[in-house]
């Protein structure tokens, strides 16, 4: 404690140590300042100046590919350019199709009279003609039709042969009446001659003998008559049966053949009245069958039909009568087309899409039923900007054009391409009209860009 009452303050104690590390940090910092001094000094650098807030803007790499072909003259000179225009283009509608036999023109063969089922030569998936046998009835009813005209024929003859039975026993004694009273005749004239006999009494004599000789005459003409009439009863009777056996199927030679040689034919057979294959098979040998049945059915391929359903935004193009192009996966490298012949009245409420049907031509039998298609309807026309289709190139999932520069130089240039229709292509980005374009040669034109390395 001092006097004034006050705690006394311990005394700093200073050693030597200390003071030498003070004065080493002290002449360091000295030293570093200075030589940075020195530096800027030298080498003249700026302050940094303090950041704005913006990026500054990296140069952008350029994107524009060139193709050169200066060194290939044979190739430049195949090079044939067109010009970017509007065009009158049809509106495709790209739909998935199916195509489905016609159905007008399935035909269900049933026979047309009961009977039993003798032969089938048709089997499932055959090919068939127009007038093919497919099967073959035997049925009684046939033969009842040609007995019956046997009967009626038979009946006709013997009423003939007993009207003529008649009609020449009438001839023997009227030819007989007939003798008598030319003698007489002949006897009045004599006795008229000789002045012995009188003039009434050869009258006489030739009245009756002119009226045997009409007689005689008249049983003549009913004799040929009742022929006739015969004979036409007998025509009608068989051109009845011909008509029935034709309506039945039975072919011309066999109704022939049955008239000619009077012999009974009771098989029927079954014709396909049209060309097409057998889409099924309904009778096995020995059946009994009738009109009922229906034993096969046969598909005129020829035609078929091609059902596709349309989006609902392309309805408003879409109508009957307008031509469309399709093709299948087993032709790939083949178009087939038709003509749109039925377009639905309402849109399927389920999936909200419009069904249409176009008949498409079969040459060759090429098409089979169920078979899916990839179809193009072609709607109105519309003007838009297009190129000939030769001068777009796929480059990975893009389509790139090539622009002519100069010195046999090229621009490759990256398109959004829309619709394709008639050869041009719908160009939506990336040309503008009047550009120019490489039409002939862009594929030579991309390989060589693959060779440059521009992918």
């Amino acid at each position: 404690m001092t006097e004034a009452g006050k705690p006394e303050l311990p005394k700093p104690s200073i050693k030597v140590a200390d003071v030498r590390k003070c004065l080493l940090s002290m002449s360091f910092l000295s030293a570093v300042l200075l030589t940075g001094c020195k530096s800027e000094a030298l080498l003249n650098v700026h302050p940094v100046q303090a950041y704005s807030g913006s990026p500054v803007p990296a140069p952008k790499p350029s994107t524009r590919t060139i193709v050169s072909l200066a060194e290939q003259p044979n190739a430049l000179a195949r090079i044939k350019v067109d010009v970017a225009r509007t065009r009158a283009l049809d509106h495709l509608i790209e739909a998935t199709a199916q195509l489905q036999a016609n159905a007008n023109a399935v035909t269900r063969v049933s026979p047309p009279i009961s009977g039993k089922v003798t032969a089938v030569s048709a089997n499932l998936g055959d090919t068939v003609k127009k007038g093919q046998v497919l099967a073959t009835i035997t049925s009684q009813e046939i033969g009842s039709l040609v007995t019956d005209l046997f009967k009626a024929e038979t009946d006709i003859d013997s009423q003939l042969a007993s009207d003529k039975m008649q009609i020449d026993f009438d001839l023997k004694q009227t030819e007989s009446q007939l003798a008598l009273c030319r003698k007489q005749f002949e006897r009045a004239k004599l006795l008229l001659d000789e002045k012995i006999g009188s003039q009434a009494a050869l009258e006489s004599a030739q009245t009756e003998f002119e009226q045997h000789g009409l007689t005689i005459e008249a049983l003549n003409q009913k004799k040929a008559k009742a022929e006739a009439i015969a004979e036409n009863k007998k025509r009608l009777a068989r051109e009845s049966l011909e008509q029935k056996l034709m309506v039945l199927g039975m072919p011309c030679s066999t109704i022939s053949k049955i008239l000619k040689d009077r012999s009974v034919i009771n098989m029927i057979p079954i014709q396909t009245p049209q060309a097409g294959i057998v889409l099924e098979r309904n009778v096995n040998l020995g059946e009994l069958v009738d009109p009922s049945k229906s034993l096969f059915v046969v598909d005129d391929i020829d035609n078929l039909w091609l059902v596709a359903d349309i989006f609902e935004q392309d309805v408003q193009s879409v109508k009957a009568g307008q031509n469309i192009e399709f093709k299948v996966d087993c032709f790939p490298n083949k178009t087939f087309t038709g003509k749109l012949d039925y377009v639905a009245g309402t849109i399927n409420p389920d999936t909200r899409t419009l069904a249409v049907r176009a008949i498409v031509g079969n040459p060759g039998f090429k098409l089979k039923p169920k078979m899916f298609a990839r179809m193009k309807v072609f709607g109105e026309k519309r003007a838009v900007l297009a190129i000939p289709a030769s001068a777009i190139q796929d480059a990975g999932s893009e389509k790139v054009v090539y622009i002519p520069l100069s010195n046999g130089q090229f621009e490759e240039r990256r398109i959004t391409a829309g619709e394709d229709a008639g050869g041009f292509v719908e160009v939506l980005k990336g040309l503008k009209a009047g550009d120019k374009v490489v039409v002939n040669g862009s594929f030579t034109l991309r390989s060589q860009a693959l060779k440059q390395g521009r992918y």
